[in-house]
Formats: C-alpha cells, sequence, structure tokens
C-alpha cells in the first residue's frame, strides 16, 4: 500500500514537472543528448525532478524518489546525490562517497570543495582540542608541546588551501571558497593574504 501511495505521488510530480521542463533548451554536448536520447522518458522526468530539488534545497524530496532512477550513473546525477545527502545531515560515509567520485571525475567541483572542508575540519578540530589542553595548564612545556602539534596540524591546512587556490583558479567569483581559505589563511599566519582576501570579499558586497 504505501509502496503504490508512493508510486501515486511520484507519477503526481512527473505530470506537474513535465510543464516546467518542456521549454528547457538543450545542452550543447552530443554526449548529454545522447544519455538523454538513451533515457526512458520516465527516467528523464524523474532526474530533472531530482535535480529542481537539489537545486531548491528540498534534500528530503529529492532524496526521497533517488531511489526511483534507474539510470543515475552520471556525475551531475551522483554530485547532486552527495550534496543532498550532505544538506539532509547524512554524512555517514560521505568522505568515501566523495573520494570515490573524484576517482572517477577527477576535477569534481562539488567533491573537491568537500575534500577541503573535510581537511580543514580535522585541523580544526584538532587545533582547538591542543589550544584548550595548553590553557588548562600553560608553561614552557606545554607550549613547546603546542608548537609542535600545530606544525603537524598545518599541513592539512595546507591541502585545503592548495584545493581552494586551484577551485577559485577556475571560479574566482566563489564566495564559499573565499571564506573557507581566509580561514585556512588564518591559521597558517598568512596576516597579508588575510587582508587580501577581505579586500575582495568586501569588493563583492
Amino acid at each position: 500500500m504505501q509502496a503504490f501511495k508512493k508510486s501515486l505521488i511520484i507519477s503526481a510530480a512527473l505530470l506537474a514537472t513535465t510543464a516546467m521542463w518542456a521549454n528547457t533548451a538543450p545542452q550543447d554536448s552530443s554526449a548529454n543528448t545522447t544519455a538523454q536520447q538513451e533515457l526512458s522518458y520516465e527516467d528523464q522526468m524523474l532526474t530533472k525532478l531530482f535535480l529542481n530539488h537539489v537545486r531548491d534545497r528540498n534534500y528530503e524530496w529529492a532524496l526521497s524518489i533517488w531511489e526511483e532512477i534507474s539510470q543515475k550513473d552520471t556525475e551531475e546525477l551522483q554530485s547532486a546525490y552527495l550534496k543532498a545527502l550532505e544538506g539532509n545531515g547524512q554524512t555517514e560515509g560521505l568522505l568515501t562517497k566523495h573520494q570515490e567520485l573524484l576517482q572517477k571525475y577527477p576535477n569534481n567541483r562539488s567533491s573537491r570543495f568537500f575534500m577541503a572542508k573535510h581537511h580543514f575540519a580535522r585541523a580544526e578540530t584538532q587545533y582547538q582540542r591542543e589550544m584548550a589542553k595548553y590553557q588548562q595548564n600553560e608553561n614552557a612545556t606545554t607550549y613547546a608541546y603546542l608548537r609542535r602539534e600545530l606544525t603537524r596540524l598545518s599541513e592539512d591546512y595546507r591541502k585545503s588551501r592548495d584545493i581552494l587556490l586551484k577551485l577559485l583558479e577556475e571560479d574566482p567569483g566563489q564566495r564559499a571558497y573565499l571564506l573557507l581559505l581566509r580561514n585556512c589563511y588564518m591559521r597558517l599566519s598568512n596576516e597579508a593574504e588575510v587582508n587580501k582576501i577581505n579586500q575582495q570579499l568586501e569588493a563583492m558586497e
């Protein structure tokens, strides 16, 4: 009974979406056109509905129809699926999924940005832990230990920085990249670059 109700909901959504996408201009890529021709009508509509939900940040709705799509092994769909998972708070195993996507599509921007966030978050978590330990017992010994740990952590900050710099070469106006890059430079004590990014952000407002 539940499966029947779900089928009715999806069918209604497909009918509602058909008119929305009827006048959409085809993409220039011949490969994409060929792929579209190979998809069934239902898959074409489900795919468009899924991507539309992800764009609108209706992640729960998007995920509810994901399994109904029979042909979903494309970079666009896989990338949107991971975005929907993250947006819906389903982060378990997400790192592995992004790594697998990057093995197939090394230039995928969303997965590369995810990796930049991952490296930064891993370093930041440890940074906050080490600072808290030092503040509980500030002396020359704990300070020396703190400096050693911060030197080790800087590797993840640099990995994040390097990914973001390459992403910004491709999309210079992406504010999210700049904000995270500024945080990396702050942790790496590069005040000149922090000021430069602050100026860029101010110019964008």
